[in-house]
């Protein structure tokens, strides 16, 4: 006998989710009894593609369950999930449509909506009948707390725990800021919820959270016999809502939350949730686990309608999204897998390449124009995977097992057998071309060539050979085996296959790619030259560089535009510049500041001085130092604005963003970047634009001050002010026709 949930609401909910769903019992079930036998009934959640946890499941589990336990027949209930996830967390995109973005939706809404969700876990905690969750692969989220809920927990050795919530803008929402310190102790529960890191299945029995390992083929029917000997006495029945053996008194507690406040307040600037979390946290320490509930309930209701999340969870969809490119094949069958890398230069970007691929398992051919060059190449690789390895406190031995994979060479001899070409030599056109030339005749036919250059056209680069469909920009950022963002440059003849290829490649070396357009600067640093010149603008008009730096820091950027500056290097900075005014002039500002620190030979960090000094990596202001040169740039500026020099913070972010806005959306009405939301990843995973805002036109639409009018009536006051002073500041404060088109369309 089979009895399952399903209601009207479920053929709608997947045709929302671009699902099917997939037979269990009966087709269409999403949460059934698939089995009664012995007195045990097993309860299987069937939602592919991840068994998330939407509504219609909820109350599926609290229905099946309730079924259960008026059958006379069922002394126990186990609870498991298909294929390889228990349940990976609740339905994001019904929270997204649902609750956040649907008119009328009110804290009430959302309330009830997480207190269903609560009742149903109380009831399979502490009901009539015990249950247990076979824990068949990923539970995170709600799927952790869920297991959390049940009475027992028994686990494959693949499972993975977690509470991931903080990464959207909220909270464990289900029972987890109170039953996951009661399981596993307060301070590992509180470092991992803030972390979001998850835990594989053997740390989680270590720590309690599980009670036992098994094999995949034993998992549920030992959950079974564990149901049955709860329900038999023969083994206690945990309520871990109501558990204190491993929490702890209140005084000794209340000092690690204080702790993990003053740690959360300095990493999770200008965000609400990790400060809620910590005070459900306290709440169920000191009144009990019920009380904590409650106070859970209300945190996550009025968290999930908050800037912050709906900015996280944009984001969450949008990283997702760049892989989803019109007219890219998903997998295309005849794509060869890339398997042997060849990397060309092996300086700071070069090596950093390396190290992404070597780091994954690939080959590495890494290329120089001599021996000397080659073993400097080497030594920054062996150098950055030992700093790696001693960071995550992992054996040594590990950078020589890597480094098994690295063949270096300074000919083409082993080239024939690569299926990936990346060339990250010196930003010379010539150059490039000849080498570009060269691989063409050396590798095989079915070898993606491509360019990690940063300012160079890439149809230019492979100009001179017959191979333009194959040849693309592959745009790391530095460090590469640390930034995140890897650009996908597509040319007018770069085959639709080869893109594809990449965007697979990406995501099995860890990098979330953007298939951007082929112009200067492509997506990231095209949108952002115009951060560095409104800057220098603000200094040159008589603003402290360190005000500044501290304006931006404090909007959330992980580091004011002249601390960045100095890290990359100003001459680096000066020589972008060239390359952007040259493409953009019309509609740029030329300081003279960042020349006069080149010609001072302040070069930033790796000079030991740029606009703040450094002892080793501690960078210092120095106002005294940097006075001679910002005096100079100012007299060459004659900029004499009147009350500039009482700017507040606020007027420095918005003069300092809203040009990268409309920039950005030149770059999205010119037709370079696919979708205002991939500029968004562009801008948080390749300039460390603050997540928690979305991204930099979310940020604009959003939450800036008067969104999309606010902004264009923002630039065009300050186009007009500021062009009496200089007529180049007139055509940089400009709005775009796209920036005007959006808030005429919000004005209607």
């Amino acid at each position: 006998m089979t009895s399952s949930v399903h209601d009207h609401r479920v053929a709608k909910v997947l045709q929302q989710l671009g699902l099917q769903p997939v037979a269990s019992a009966t087709t269409g079930q999403l949460v059934s009894i698939t089995s009664r036998s012995n007195g045990v009934a097993v309860i299987t959640i069937n939602n592919p593609p991840v068994n998330s946890l939407h509504p219609v499941v909820q109350r599926g589990i609290g229905k099946c369950y309730k079924e259960a336990c008026q059958d006379p027949t069922i002394k126990a209930v186990v609870i498991t999930g298909t294929n390889a996830f228990f349940m990976a967390g609740a339905d994001i995109e019904y929270v997204h449509n649902e609750l956040q973005n649907k008119k009328g939706t009110t804290y009430q809404d959302v309330y009830d909506f997480i207190k269903e969700g609560h009742d149903i876990f109380k009831d399979l905690e502490s009901g009539p009948k015990p249950t247990v969750a076979a824990v068949n692969g990923t539970a995170l989220g709600g799927g952790c707390e869920l297991a959390m809920a049940c009475n027992s927990r028994i686990s494959v050795p693949t499972a993975l725990f977690g509470q991931p919530e903080l990464n959207l803008g909220i909270i464990p929402g289900l029972g987890g800021t109170q039953r996951f310190p009661r399981l596993i102790g307060l301070q590992p529960a509180i470092t991992a919820t803030l972390s979001a890191k998850n835990i594989k299945a053997t740390d989680a029995l270590k720590q309690g959270l599980i009670d036992a390992i098994v094999k995949k083929e034993e998992l549920v029917a030992t959950a079974c016999k564990v149901a049955l000997d709860i329900a038999a006495g023969n083994k206690p029945r945990q309520m871990a809502l109501f558990m204190n053996d491993k929490i702890g008194s209140y005084e000794d507690g209340k000092i690690i939350i204080e702790m993990s406040r003053a740690q959360a307040a300095k990493k999770s600037k200008n965000v609400p949730h990790p400060k809620v979390y910590l005070d459900c946290v306290e709440i169920g320490l000191k009144e009990g686990g019920l009380k904590g509930v409650d106070a859970e309930i209300d945190g996550i209701a009025k968290l999930i309608l908050t800037p912050t999340s709906k900015a996280l969870i944009h984001f969450f969809f949008a990283t997702r999204a760049t892989s989803r490119v019109k007219g890219i094949p998903f997998n295309p069958p005849s794509s060869k897998p890339i398997k042997t890398v060849a990397v060309l230069g092996g300086g700071t970007m070069g090596a950093g390449i390396c190290i992404v691929y070597l780091s994954k398992g690939h080959k590495v051919i890494l290329k120089e124009i001599n021996e000397k060059q080659l073993m400097l190449g080497v030594e920054r690789i062996v150098n950055d995977l030992s700093r790696i390895m001693i960071s995550r406190k992992l054996p040594m031995n590990g950078v020589e097992q890597i480094m098994r994979n690295l063949e270096t060479t300074t000919t083409y001899d082993s080239f024939k057998q690569v299926d990936l070409v990346i060339e990250a030599v010196l930003e010379n056109l010539t150059l490039k071309q000849q080498i570009f030339q060269e691989l063409e005749s050396v590798c095989p036919p079915h070898c993606i060539l491509a360019t990690n250059t940063s300012t160079i056209d890439v149809s230019q680069i492979g100009g001179k050979t017959k191979s333009q469909n194959r040849i693309l920009g592959l745009h790391f950022f530095s460090p590469a085996h640390v930034m995140p963002l890897l650009e996908i440059v597509r040319t007018k003849d770069t085959s639709p296959e080869i893109i594809a290829n990449c965007l697979t490649m990406s995501k099995k070396v860890g990098k979330t790619a953007v298939v951007v357009g082929n112009c200067v600067g492509f997506v990231a640093n095209r949108a952002f030259f115009p951060y560095g010149q409104s800057a220098c603008f603000l200094v040159d008009a008589g603003i402290d560089p360190y005000q500044i730096d501290r304006a931006l820091e404090k909007f959330g950027m992980p580091m004011g535009v002249f601390r960045m500056c100095d890290l990359s290097g100003i001459d680096i900075f000066v020589h972008v510049s060239k390359m952007i005014n040259h493409a953009y002039g019309d509609r740029c500002y030329n300081s003279s500041l960042n020349q006069k620190f080149v010609a001072s030979k302040r070069l930033g960090q790796k000079s030991g001085a740029g606009f703040y000094k450094y002892n080793k990596t501690k960078y210092i202001p120095d106002p005294k130092g940097i006075a001679p040169l910002l005096e100079a740039a100012r007299k060459d500026a004659k900029l004499n604005i009147p009350n500039m020099r009482q700017i507040s913070d606020e007027q420095i972010v918005q003069i300092v963003m809203y040009p990268i806005v409309n920039e950005s959306l030149r770059i999205v009405d010119e037709g370079f970047a696919n979708s205002k939301s991939d500029v968004d990843v562009v801008s948080v995973m390749g300039y460390g634009y603050p997540s928690y805002r979305g991204g930099i036109l979310h940020w604009a639409e959003h939450q800036a001050k008067g969104s999309w009018t606010g902004i264009f009536e923002s630039l065009q006051t300050y186009s007009k002010q500021f062009a009496e002073y200089n007529p180049g500041l007139g055509k940089f404060f400009e709005p775009c026709k796209l920036l005007k088109q959006l808030a005429q369309s919000q004005s209607c």
